[in-house]
């Protein structure tokens, strides 16, 4: 009986550690800078796709236990391989506009986020009026792109 006790208070120690160190203060600079602002698209961004296309992973509590940490950490590599909007900055004007295209289509088609992250992140799911609005916004967002390489003399496209 004192095993199980002692064995329970580690774990109940173990699990109520994993839950602080898992709540992180939301930060306050944009997700995306560089962009047009809109406080709509920002908001569904940051609801939707941060946690695997950022650095504002906010892991869930079982994110930090094997091996289910081993996945989560598989998963946001290679969604950040496609597109990180914390190097948003880094990226070249076309890579953004080809990105931009990416989130057009992906969110447009449904395929984001992925049905496998809706499945443990319900509220992450992008209504059709939150599907239409961020496609919007990447179509003004590329229009906006290309204006401004025309002034300059750069690649119009």
């Amino acid at each position: 009986m004192k095993r199980v006790l002692i064995l329970g208070s580690i774990a109940l120690v173990v699990a109520a550690g994993v839950v602080i160190a898992s709540r992180r203060p939301e930060p306050v600079t944009p997700l995306v800078t560089g962009v047009s602002e809109d406080p709509a698209v920002a908001a569904i961004l940051a609801r939707s796709c941060q946690d695997c296309h950022s650095d504002r992973t906010r892991q869930p509590w079982y994110g930090h236990l094997p091996p289910a940490s081993w996945l989560l950490d598989s998963d946001i590599r290679t969604a950040r391989s496609h597109m990180d909007f914390s190097r948003w900055n880094q990226y070249a004007p076309d890579d953004k506009k080809e990105i931009l295209g990416s989130i057009a289509a992906n969110v447009r088609n449904h395929k984001m986020p992925p049905g496998r992250y809706l499945f443990m992140h319900p509220d992450a799911r992008l209504s059709d009026r939150d599907a239409a609005r961020v496609y919007g916004w990447t179509r003004s967002e590329r229009r906006r792109m290309r204006s401004e390489a025309a002034k300059s003399g750069g690649n119009a496209e």
